[in-house]
């Protein structure tokens, strides 16, 4: 009987602590005459109807209470203090009233001194338009030439549920480190996905058809293993680049670091046949970065021509001298699925003839536009300051810096959704330092919105969080397989893939 007279005192405190901390709009507060300043900063965005919960610090250092009111189509949500992190519940509740697109209205409210005074209120357009539920990353602490543990990990993006994929740390040991990367998927599905084991154990992890298997994609007629991959959406095969890759660093320059490719080709490769074939080899010509148009038979890549003008230099040597003049155009060729021939290539966007370099190229689900990120040379961007996500028109030809979406800091590694409304790339405008998952809306005239950082369940996250996001892209499902599947495919012996003049 004490239990339940206890029990009884329990709840009924718990519900009167609960009453009395329900915050309330001050009556009549003072306008302040400003904007409120938020991190992360999710004024005036445009967030998709499906996406998780927007977190934020406001920050007023002086004030002594804080109160938030999100309102819209006659429901409001209050919440009181300085970070404000709405419930999951709640939060679906009120985006569940946009049937259309509309604006969500954000009021701020603080109390200094005794004084209750009121922010401008500024507004969050919520799209009509939902965003594909999942996504996937590499994380990875800061390194330059060593690494420990790296992790594959794919985030609900209507919540922050999060699952690692992969970890490099169940293979990795003392004497023996595994490097993983470059995670892609087909129609962003994962019945057909990939990713790279190096170093350790290595190869690729390749998942045909929801079969999972170690193939090895180095052949005595390529310069390396498979690198960067891009599934073909119709037929059965991939293109690769293949690389030979090193880093240089500066002393003194801000961006620290160059990653060169001093060799590259592209090859495809036939998952049903374990073949490979040379696409474009030229010996002046570093071809990299493949992807594909929406029906398969278009392919579109970077390439750059670098020939060696003093004879006493290496290649190597000479790239890392004349890192500059090293400028990627964007390139595409036709593709024939009966014969596997490719046309001879066409150059799109001659970057290098207005001094700038493009890498990353990703075409949209409609097959119109194609989005990359360029900067003033080289092909690894995520260290270039410099570096923005554009856009070309195919039907119109216009290029368009997105300058709603970019910063003055590293934009890189672009891609889209799978209803091409969004985009997402990784940016380091945060800090410099880190890269992190930024997303935007894309309008029918190709215009994007302002870019907002993926939200997290509290606002202090990415401030405590050591690890870039690496290659983000999108996933219309979760993968299937556990870690500890992956691991096993790559304990045991790869499949060696052979060469062949036409991998048909």
């Amino acid at each position: 009987m004490k239990i339940r007279i206890y029990s009884l005192f329990a709840a009924l405190t718990a519900i009167l602590m609960v009453a009395s901390c329900t915050p309330s709009v001050p009556t009549s507060p003072t306008a302040s005459g400003k904007s409120p300043k938020i991190y992360p900063d999710y004024k005036e965005v445009t967030i998709p109807c499906n996406i998780a919960p927007l977190t934020f610090e406001i920050i007023e250092p002086k004030a002594d209470e804080v109160v938030t009111r999100f309102s819209a189509n006659g429901k409001e949500l209050l919440l009181s203090g300085k970070n404000v992190t709405p419930d999951l519940d709640d939060w679906r509740d009120l985006l569940s009233t946009f049937k259309t697109t509309g604006r969500l209205q954000v009021e701020t409210f603080y109390q200094q001194d005794g004084k209750w005074y009121g922010n401008k209120a500024f507004g969050i357009t919520v799209s009509s338009d939902p965003i594909d539920p999942y996504l996937s990353y590499r994380l990875i602490p800061p390194s330059y030439v060593a690494y420990e543990k790296l992790d594959i990990v794919q985030r609900d993006l209507t919540s922050y549920d999060e699952k690692v994929i992969y970890s490099n740390m169940m293979l990795s040991n003392d004497q023996s480190g595994q490097c993983i990367n470059c995670h892609s998927y087909k129609n962003f599905k994962t019945d057909n996905m990939q990713f790279h084991a190096r170093q350790h154990l290595g190869g690729t992890v390749f998942v045909h058809n929801g079969e999972m298997r170690k193939i090895d994609l180095k052949t005595d007629s390529t310069i390396s293993a498979g690198v960067y991959p891009a599934f073909n959406p119709i037929y059965d095969v991939v293109a690769y680049s293949v690389n030979k890759t090193g880093q240089v660093f500066h002393t003194v320059h801000p961006d620290k670091v160059e990653v060169q490719d001093t060799e590259s080709d592209l090859i495809l490769y036939n998952p049903a046949k374990n073949t490979v074939s040379h696409i474009f080899n030229g010996k002046n010509d570093l071809e990299v970065f493949p992807t594909w148009s929406p029906d398969g038979r278009t392919l579109y890549f970077c390439s750059a021509h670098f020939e060696i003008k003093d004879s006493v230099n290496t290649i190597t040597k000479e790239e890392i001298l004349r890192y500059k003049d090293i400028k990627y155009n964007l390139l595409r060729a036709r593709w024939n699925p009966d014969t596997y021939e490719f046309s001879e290539p066409d150059t799109l966007v001659n970057a290098a003839s207005f001094g700038k370099s493009i890498t990353l190229p990703r075409v949209s689900p409609d097959g119109r536009y194609v989005l990359f990120a360029m900067g003033e040379y080289g092909c690894f961007h995520v260290w270039h300051s410099d570096a923005d996500i554009c856009m070309l028109d195919l039907q119109t030809g216009k290029l368009n810096k997105l300058e709603n979406t970019n910063s003055n800091d590293a934009e890189s590694y672009p891609s889209w959704s799978s209803n091409g409304k969004w985009i997402m790339f990784s940016s380091r405008r945060d800090d410099t330092n880190y890269t992190r998952v930024y997303l935007a809306h894309v309008e029918n005239s190709g215009r994007t919105s302002k870019a907002f950082l993926l939200p997290q369940s509290f606002p202090d996250y990415y401030n405590q969080f050591g690890k870039s996001y690496n290659r983000p892209e999108f996933m219309v499902e979760p993968v299937k397989f556990a870690p500890a599947d992956a691991a096993e495919v790559l304990s045991g012996e790869a499949q060696k893939a052979t060469y062949t003049q036409n991998c048909k």
